[in-house]
């Protein structure tokens, strides 16, 4: 596990369905650093964070609600990557 995603909160990590609490943003932002890369199952999120795959179901699951992520099937696997509002950042949301 690395800490490549400790110390940076993602604009879309905060969701407006939950209490945004730092542990959750934080592990929100980790998701989104290594979906960002390539698209991924759960069981991988899971190893690579360090984290039960409840937790990250949890997680992806709210951003599901709210179109940062979204759930693709691809040769019997479900496996997430980032959806359109995930891929703003911040500066293109302000801008």
């Amino acid at each position: 596990m690395s800490g490549r995603g400790a110390s940076s909160i993602r604009s879309r990590a905060f969701l407006r369905s939950v209490k945004n609490v730092r542990r959750g943003v934080l592990t929100r932002s980790r998701i989104i650093d290594i979906i960002s890369v390539k698209a991924c199952t759960l069981d991988q999120l899971s190893k690579e964070l360090g984290l039960s795959e409840s937790s990250i179901r949890r997680h992806l699951k709210n951003m599901l609600a709210e179109g940062v992520v979204e759930k693709v099937r691809y040769k019997g696997k479900v496996l997430w990557k980032l959806g359109e509002s995930g891929q703003l950042d911040l500066e293109e949301a302000s801008g």
